[in-house]
């Protein structure tokens, strides 16, 4: 499960940007937990658009505006659930990643990144939502999980985020492409890049406590 990743300006993330056809300078950077303000790419019918959503699927309606809904936590979306999900044939996005936190039973966490100084596109869904408070229309995304990955099972066992490779990117995105059997490929968990592991003390500091190490892919 992965519910804290990183974006950064580099050379990785402005080639990912030029890849998925969106500006690099508008992406927005910075270290993200559940709840927070994220960009994600989704496809249009001219052209690719870059939004800004809630990192929390499932919204609920207050007095101060849409908010996370506490009774669905949702910044994930297990594989498992895709073929009920209207958002898989209709409404898929991309996450622009620059490295992301797992951990094992929420201990031992560590900082994943590229090798290769790569960012990382990972495959989401997202709902579009119109707040009755402000009448503004907003988005909300979550990060596809998939099965654990052997490469990854010392970190975390359970589950591996989907990694789009960039051949994928045009059917992903695509509005058209609305069988999602189409897509089934996608759903074998992979690593597209040998990773940096940096063991970490909390998320929230991200303190290297050992030395890092590859994982080859």
């Amino acid at each position: 499960m992965c519910t804290n990743y990183v974006l950064i300006k580099s050379d990785g993330s402005a080639k990912l940007a030029e890849s998925l056809g969106v500006e690099a300078n508008r992406l927005i950077y910075g270290d993200f937990r559940p709840g927070a303000q994220i960009s994600v790419v989704t496809g249009g019918s001219e052209a690719r658009l870059l939004r800004t959503a809630t990192w929390w699927l499932y919204l609920q309606q207050t007095p101060q505006g849409l908010r996370p809904h506490r009774d669905y936590f949702s910044v994930n979306t297990n594989y498992r659930k895709l073929p009920q999900k209207r958002e898989f044939k209709h409404s898929r996005c991309i996450i622009p990643v620059t490295a992301f936190v797992e951990s094992q039973d929420g201990k031992h966490p560590h900082l994943l990144e590229p090798a290769n100084g790569a960012a990382i596109a990972f495959g989401g869904l997202y709902k579009e939502w119109t707040d009755k408070v402000t009448g503004e229309v907003v988005t909300s995304t979550s990060i596809i999980t998939l099965p654990g990955i052997p490469a990854l099972e010392q970190i975390h066992r359970k589950s591996t985020p989907l990694w789009l490779p960039e051949e994928a990117y045009d059917s992903w995105l695509s509005p058209e492409v609305t069988d999602a059997t189409a897509l089934d490929w996608l759903l074998a968990p992979a690593l597209r890049a040998d990773l940096i592991a940096t063991p970490i003390d909390k998320v929230r500091v991200k303190q290297p406590v050992g030395e890092p190490f590859l994982i080859q892919s």
